[in-house]
């Protein structure tokens, strides 16, 4: 088989397992190595394919951490460039993010949140708590957290969340999230939720802020060990 068909073959079996849903928006591909023994090609044949995929949007790369099938193209280049780079992000560096943004949302959300916003937040929180496992609860969680981020009425930076909650989707996350979301601790998220979203009833954007913090700063010692 000359190169050339080699690669278009490599090509459109990943697309292939793409299309077909097998390997959804932030899943990581397996390893090189792993690639050229299940498609029984040579390493620079692979990697030429890759970079196609690459250049075509189809998947991301980050040095020493692997490829990521990407989130589907769409007419807005810049949120496209930055579904990218969530998705390449680590869960460290998505909690240093979300602990800037979310304590200063929550400020917002206080002052701004409807009574309907209020009371999907509280939906939120008894599905979680009614939750089977921790993918489900993982959903509602970020449910609620996404929900008291619209509640701050900020159409950018409610886009820009969204963004970077696609994290979830990323098998690294959910490992972290199986690994780490122990009955106890699930109890404790429940009981935090609660308390911010009282905060937000209370319209008090200061004692909002600083519970939502705490949560948060407990999460990262809970996945991170930080």
């Amino acid at each position: 088989m000359r190169k050339s068909d080699a690669v278009a073959a490599i090509i459109e079996t990943i697309e292939s397992n793409i299309e077909q849903g097998l390997w959804k928006p932030g899943f990581r591909l397996p390893t090189e190595r792993e690639l050229e023994l299940r498609l029984g090609v040579a390493r620079n044949t692979l990697r030429k394919s890759l970079k196609k995929l690459e250049e075509d949007g189809k998947i991301v790369r980050q040095i020493g951490r692997g490829s990521f099938v990407a989130e589907p193209a769409t007419s807005n280049n810049v949120m496209t460039s930055l579904l990218n780079q969530v998705l390449g992000s680590s869960p460290s560096e998505v909690m240093e993010i979300r602990l800037v943004l979310e304590p200063w949302a929550a400020g917002l959300a206080a002052t701004r949140a409807t009574a309907a916003d209020l009371m999907q937040m509280r939906d939120c929180i008894a599905h979680a708590a009614g939750a089977p496992d921790v993918p489900t609860f993982e959903k509602w969680d970020g449910e609620l957290h996404q929900t008291i981020i619209s509640s701050a009425k900020n159409g950018l930076l409610a886009g820009l969340y969204e963004a970077i909650n696609t994290v979830r989707h990323q098998p690294e996350w959910m490992k972290l999230k199986q690994r780490t979301v122990t009955d106890d601790r699930r109890a404790a998220y429940h009981r935090q939720h609660g308390e911010i979203v009282d905060a937000l009833a209370e319209r008090d954007p200061e004692k909002a802020a600083r519970l939502i913090r705490d949560h948060l700063i407990a999460v990262r010692i809970s996945l991170l060990g930080e």
